[in-house]
């Protein structure tokens, strides 16, 4: 039976303590209102700056994808124009040896048959009129 009386004492020390701590209780939970609300702006300004870090971030990324993209894009144009420099000389020194005067001479001989004229066929034109008359195309 002593043990039934134990049990009831502690059970009435420990409602006693629970009648106690029950204001104390309701004081935690008015202060906790306050603090509860800064927990929740706190919250709310963290998410933000978090969401600005990833979107600085991704915008970073992007610019650099972008960056990357056009040196690509100059790195083909430049070697475009390297090889464009390349056929322009190439082609130029192809037309100079097409203009070259013995070359042109073998050319009317053997595919044209052309032959140098004799003198008596070469008629000279008019002094003055040659002169005043200017040479089309290119003057060497």
């Amino acid at each position: 039976m002593s043990a039934m009386i134990r049990n009831r004492r502690r059970e009435a020390e420990v409602e006693v303590a629970a009648a106690a701590s029950a204001p104390a209780l309701r004081k935690k939970s008015r202060a906790a209102g306050p603090s509860n609300g800064l927990a929740a702006r706190f919250l709310m300004l963290w998410i933000a700056a978090v969401v600005a870090t990833v979107s600085a971030f991704v915008v970073h990324l992007a610019m650099r994808h972008e960056v990357v993209r056009l040196g690509l894009e100059v790195d083909a144009a430049r070697r475009e124009q390297r090889r464009l420099v390349e056929d322009q000389r190439l082609l130029s020194i192809e037309a100079a040896s097409l203009r070259h005067a013995p070359r042109v001479e073998a050319v009317a001989r053997g595919q044209l048959q052309m032959d140098v004229p004799a003198p008596e066929r070469i008629v000279p034109a008019e002094g003055e009129a040659r002169r005043s008359r200017r040479t089309a195309g290119r003057v060497r």
